[in-house]
């Protein structure tokens, strides 16, 4: 018992020191004042309380900041959702406006033609090696025909192949099927331009003609089937050879196919 109590000697000084401590702050409490022990004693009861309570305080202090990085990653998620949302909604308002403009440009265009000319949605299309055609929303319901002209406010893109009682079928100026007669805008000559799938060709045009890259070819009216000067090519590249009396012209389309979304129905 003697040895453990050598051995532990320090240990009991420091329990004995904060007994009595604490035995004499609770006389001066009892009588009313405080002695000269009031700081020591005060001083180490509060190491001991500090050193009791700090883990707690650690601890309460970990589960607070837990608390407050759930929250926050809430937030986030809540936030990231939101402007997912947002964009979405974005995206549709924007494709909503540029319809709009399409089709207040188609309708702008449509007061240099005969007030019983169509606007009509493309949905749908074949370009296929053999073929060149477009499906829109109107037909012969609507008063649309047959080798009616269709139109964009860019310029020409075919003329009705088909027409059933809610759609119709446009067969492209690329089609192989399809031919319009054409002149230089810049001297007037003329010609006819055949679809050939990739591209356009400008046949029986003279060797002598004046065809030169760039050149825009616009409807002539020769045809029966398009008002004249309508946009419809260019021309891309002009081929001459000594053995025969007439030019390889090579036109592109004005209109880019893929990216019709509204036309214009000439009804005559």
């Amino acid at each position: 018992m003697l040895g453990f109590i050598k051995k532990h000697k320090r240990s009991f000084f420091i329990l004995f020191l904060f007994a009595l401590m604490f035995w004499l702050l609770t006389v001066q409490v009892k009588s009313g004042r405080f002695s000269f022990m009031e700081r020591p004693v005060l001083a180490v009861s509060g190491f001991f309380e500090r050193t009791i309570t700090a883990p707690f305080r650690f601890v309460g202090s970990v589960v607070d900041g837990y608390v407050v990085l759930v929250h926050t990653e809430r937030e986030n998620r809540r936030l990231k959702e939101e402007l997912e949302r947002l964009k979405l909604e974005n995206s549709a308002t924007n494709e909503i406006l540029l319809e709009n403009e399409r089709l207040r440009e188609a309708l702008g265009f449509k007061k240099y033609y005969p007030p019983t000319s169509v606007v009509a949605q493309v949905i749908g299309g074949d370009l296929s090696p053999s073929s060149s055609t477009l499906t829109i929303s109107k037909g012969s319901g609507d008063g649309i025909e047959k080798d009616m002209a269709v139109i964009t406010p860019s310029g020409v893109i075919g003329r009705i192949q088909l027409a059933l009682q809610g759609t119709a079928k446009v067969v492209l100026l690329s089609d192989p099927g399809s031919t319009i007669a054409v002149r230089v805008q810049r001297n007037r000559e003329e010609g006819l331009l055949e679809g050939k799938i990739s591209h356009c060709a400008l046949k029986y045009v003279s060797y002598y003609a004046d065809i030169q890259e760039g050149d825009l070819l616009i409807t002539s009216g020769m045809d029966g089937l398009y008002p004249p000067g309508l946009p419809v090519a260019t021309v891309v590249k002009v081929t001459r050879h000594e053995a025969s009396a007439f030019q390889k012209v090579v036109a592109k389309p004005i209109v880019r196919f893929s990216r019709v979304e509204e036309v214009l129905v000439l009804r005559k």
